[in-house]
C-alpha cells in the first residue's frame, strides 16, 4: 500500500482494521494474535469494555479546558499517580518521550551547578531531544548529534561507582525493551538507588513501556530494586490513547514557574480514560495476571528451545509480559515470518524478537503464539 504518509517506521504489509480482545483483523480479513499491541500502548487489549465505556462518558463532557482551570478528572489522575511514589507531584503530558524531556528539565532545574547526567548501555529512552541524548543507540543518536546533551552511558552494574557528587541524575529502564528485554538485576537497582541517594543525584526510573502492572507490578521498578525519584509513565496508561505522566516525590521540589507546559497534557479526554485503566488494572488484578501469563510464555519458549531449538533459541528473558526471544538469526526476517503466520511481534534489537501481549490475551493464546514460533523457526536456519 503506499501513500503520503512518512517511510519512518518501515512497512509491516498489513491494514489492521479491527481487533477484539487479543485478537486484530486485516483487511482482507486475516486474524492475528496481537503481541505487538502498538509497541505495547494498547496494553488492555482491543475494544476493551470498560475502557470503550469511559471514553464515551468521557467525549460528552468537556474535551479539553487547559491546564490553567481546576479539574476534577484530572486531580483524580494526578492524585493516583502521586500515589506512586508516596504522594508525589504530576505533570501529564501527551507521549513517553515528553515525561522524559520533563524529566530531564526538572532534574536539571533541581540540581543547579551539577553537570553530569548518566543512562546505560542498551537504552531507549525516545527520540525528541532530550530523550535522544540519553538514548544509547548511535544510530538514533548520531545523525543530530548537534542537537543533544553530552550524556554519559554505563553498563548498569558500573553505574554505582561513577555517581557522584556532581552528578544531576541517573536514568535507568527496569527492563530495557529496545534495547534487548534486559531485566535490571534486583541487586544492581538497589545498589544504583543507594548511589544516587548518598550523592543526591536524581534517579529517574523509564517505566513507560514496563509500567503500569506489565511486568507483575503496577511498576517494575518495585520488582528491580529501584527506589526512584523521578517516574516516567505513557504507553498503557490510557488504554493506547495519547498520554504520559512524569511523577516526582514531592520533596525534590517542582519546575520554576512557567519554566514547562503542555497544550493537550492533561486533557480531560484522555483523562477519564486513564483513571478508568489505572481502576482497572487494581479491580481485576492484573499485575498477577501478567505475571503469571508471562512466566507460562517464557517457560513455554524455554521448553521449545529445550526440545529441538536450541540450534536457533539462544535465551528467553523478560519479566511479566515482556518477554524477548534471543535468536542465533537475525530478527527482523522472524518478525515478518511470525506475521504470515498470523501472530504480530517486533524486534528488540538484531537478533532479539520481542513479545508484548495486553492483558485481554490467556493461556490459548500463549499455547497458539508458541505454537506458530515452532513452525516459522522450523524454516530458519542458524
Amino acid at each position: 500500500m503506499s501513500g503520503s504518509l512518512s517511510g519512518l517506521y518501515g512497512g509491516r504489509g498489513a491494514v489492521l482494521v479491527s481487533g477484539q480482545g487479543s485478537r486484530v483483523v486485516d483487511s482482507e480479513g486475516r486474524e492475528y494474535i496481537d503481541f505487538f499491541n502498538g509497541h505495547g500502548a494498547a496494553l488492555f487489549g482491543h475494544s476493551n469494555p470498560e475502557l470503550l465505556a469511559a471514553l464515551q462518558a468521557a467525549s460528552r463532557g468537556l474535551w479539553s479546558v487547559g491546564a490553567g482551570f481546576d479539574s476534577p478528572v484530572r486531580e483524580e489522575l494526578a492524585e493516583t499517580l502521586g500515589g506512586f511514589v508516596g504522594g508525589g507531584r504530576v505533570f501529564l503530558c501527551n507521549s513517553g518521550s515528553e515525561a522524559i524531556e520533563a524529566a530531564l528539565k526538572l532534574s536539571v532545574a533541581l540540581r543547579p551547578g551539577r553537570s553530569r547526567i548518566m543512562a546505560c548501555r542498551r537504552a531507549f529512552h525516545g527520540r525528541t531531544s532530550g530523550a535522544l541524548s540519553l538514548t544509547f543507540n548511535p544510530k538514533y543518536r548520531m545523525p543530530f548529534k548537534a542537537l543533544t546533551a553530552d550524556v554519559e552511558h554505563h553498563n548498569p552494574e558500573d553505574l554505582p561507582g561513577r555517581i557522584d557528587e556532581n552528578t544531576i541524575a541517573v536514568f535507568v529502564e527496569p527492563v530495557q525493551g529496545e534495547g534487548g528485554v534486559y531485566p535490571l538485576p534486583e541487586g544492581v537497582g538497589r545498589a544504583i538507588s543507594e548511589s544516587c541517594a548518598r550523592a543526591g543525584a536524581i534517579l529517574v526510573a523509564d517505566e513507560i513501556q514496563s509500567g503500569m502492572g506489565r511486568c507483575g507490578a503496577m511498576l517494575a521498578s518495585m520488582l528491580t530494586g529501584l527506589d526512584p525519584d523521578i517516574i516516567c509513565l505513557a504507553k498503557g496508561l490510557a488504554g493506547g490513547l495519547p498520554v504520559g505522566a512524569t511523577v516526582w516525590k514531592d520533596t525534590l521540589g517542582d519546575f520554576p514557574s512557567h519554566s514547562h507546559g503542555s497544550t493537550y497534557g492533561g486533557n480531560e479526554l484522555v483523562c477519564g480514560v486513564a483513571v478508568a485503566a489505572l481502576g482497572l488494572i487494581r479491580e481485576k488484578n492484573y499485575a498477577t495476571h501478567a505475571a503469571e501469563l508471562g512466566a507460562l510464555l517464557r517457560s513455554s519458549l524455554e521448553q521449545l528451545g529445550e526440545s529441538g531449538g536450541k540450534r536457533i533459541i539462544k535465551g528467553v528473558r523478560g519479566l511479566g509480559l515482556m518477554v524477548g526471544l534471543e535468536l542465533d538469526v537475525p530478527s527482523i526476517g522472524v518478525v515478518k515470518a511470525l506475521q504470515a503466520r498470523g501472530l504480530l511481534s517486533l524486534t528488540a534489537g538484531p537478533r532479539v524478537v520481542r513479545f508484548l501481549p495486553s492483558y485481554a490475551a490467556g493461556s490459548d493464546d500463549v499455547f497458539k503464539a508458541v505454537g506458530i514460533v515452532k513452525e516459522t523457526l522450523a524454516g530458519f536456519q542458524p
